[in-house]
């Protein structure tokens, strides 16, 4: 049963999902405001699949907006009165922001994910990737193939256990202009190494991927991008570090997504930079690394 969001004084924020217990929102959210000098109170609700709308009837004053996590991101779309480009592509709401915090009226709605893949790439010095490798179709997969656009992506290779899990990944990829094909892990790990090289590599699969080789000559002027991040590093990474490439963590797809929720929180525009934006995201990642000490 979902927890309530009924009345309490000040601005409030909060992350829906559930589970919602090993959630860092709060953490990194609560030292942005803080670091911004706002007295705003960051909590979490466990908000089960299909309870979203008997949590918002709940919804009293003073509240700011939403982080929707899993299972809630496609619920979350009928909450809100206008969606974003990106949001719209992929079917999915990761934020919903309230143009008045004390009336009941309905949200603004967008996912941050897109943006955040794209800022945490930029941060570790990848600017374009033509190729790119997609391990997995769940979860983040969709705001990544959002955003292969603003990489230059021209062909993309999605590998999955049951091929019928990626149609929709597909369908999007080739409304993007995107090429794509897809194969089960099977046949990707019988391709030529050439075959299954790539600028980018990124695993949405939980687990250690044990039956991927990883070798020099796959990982040679490539990226991992690992959306996982907890515990940190996968045996992916792990195994990527070790044969000389270069490994990106899910953290900071955690954290860049989140910037952009706090500008939007604080009534920016996506894009528009936070007043001494450097010293937000140094507090948001300390943290972070704090949590998981």
């Amino acid at each position: 049963m979902a927890e309530t969001g009924e009345a309490s004084p000040g601005t409030r924020l909060a992350v829906l999902g559930s589970p919602i217990g090993h959630s860092k929102s709060p953490a990194i959210h609560a030292a942005a405001y803080r670091e911004l000098g706002l007295d705003w109170r960051y909590e979490r609700f466990d908000v089960p699949e299909g309870e979203l709308a008997d949590f918002m009837s709940t919804r009293g004053p003073g509240w700011r907006g939403f982080s929707i996590t899993m299972p809630l991101k496609q619920e979350a779309h009928e909450f809100a009165s206008w969606l974003a480009p990106a949001a719209v592509e992929i079917g999915a709401v990761n934020t919903l922001v309230f143009d008045d915090p004390d009336a009941g009226g309905a949200a603004r709605g967008w996912n941050t994910d897109v943006l955040g893949f794209v800022a945490a790439l930029n941060g570790a010095g990848v600017q374009a990737a033509p190729r790119v490798r997609l391990l997995g179709a769940g979860g983040t997969a969709a705001a990544v193939v959002a955003a292969l656009p603003s990489l230059g992506t021209s062909e993309l290779l999605v590998v999955v256990r049951a091929p019928e899990r990626a149609r929709e990944l597909a369908a999007l990829a080739s409304s993007l202009g995107v090429g794509v094909d897809v194969l089960t892990f099977a046949q990707f790990d019988a391709l030529p190494v050439e075959s299954k090289h790539a600028e980018l590599v990124v695993n949405t699969v939980p687990g250690d991927q044990d039956h991927l080789l990883v070798d020099e000559a796959w990982v040679d002027g490539a990226v991992l991008f690992d959306v996982l991040y907890d515990p940190w590093p996968t045996n992916l990474a792990s195994r990527w570090l070790s044969a000389g490439g270069r490994v990106v963590s899910g953290l900071e797809l955690l954290l860049e997504q989140a910037l952009v929720q706090v500008r939007l929180f604080t009534g920016r525009g996506v894009s528009e930079p936070l007043p001494r934006e450097a010293d937000v995201r140094a507090a948001m990642r300390s943290a972070a690394l704090r949590v998981s000490e």
